[in-house]
């Protein structure tokens, strides 16, 4: 009974990060400056597959309770969620956010003598 809690927890998370990613695209929530957003091509791309892992791993998890041979391959299911999970949170944390700098440098004001 846990593991099926844990499991149906998962693949809901997974839908609903998906769509906030994906939504975020259009509606950003304004938490983040602009310079460390995420690229709009690769958050939809993320979001179709968070929230299609999602509806596929509940799906297939609601269709356990029918069929044994379904519900015996449950774990295999939660590992690939989780594995896509894994993916998105090393995607979140080290590629897809990069600082863009969109100014140039300010020329400094230094001729020679120190300013105190």
């Amino acid at each position: 009974m846990l593991f099926l809690i844990v499991y149906f927890i998962l693949f809901l998370v997974l839908i609903f990060q998906g769509t906030q990613v994906a939504g975020e695209v259009e509606h950003p929530l304004g938490t983040l400056p602009e310079e460390v957003g995420q690229s709009p091509a690769a958050s939809a791309r993320w979001g179709i597959l968070l929230i299609g892992t999602g509806f596929l791993g509940a799906a297939l998890g609601l269709l356990g309770f029918r069929s044994s041979a379904v519900a015996a391959a449950r774990p295999a299911f939660l590992v690939l969620g989780l594995a896509v999970l894994a993916l998105y949170g090393f995607w979140v944390i080290f590629i897809g956010r990069k600082p863009e700098f969109m100014g140039k440098p300010a020329v400094t004001d230094e001729h020679g003598h120190g300013h105190h």
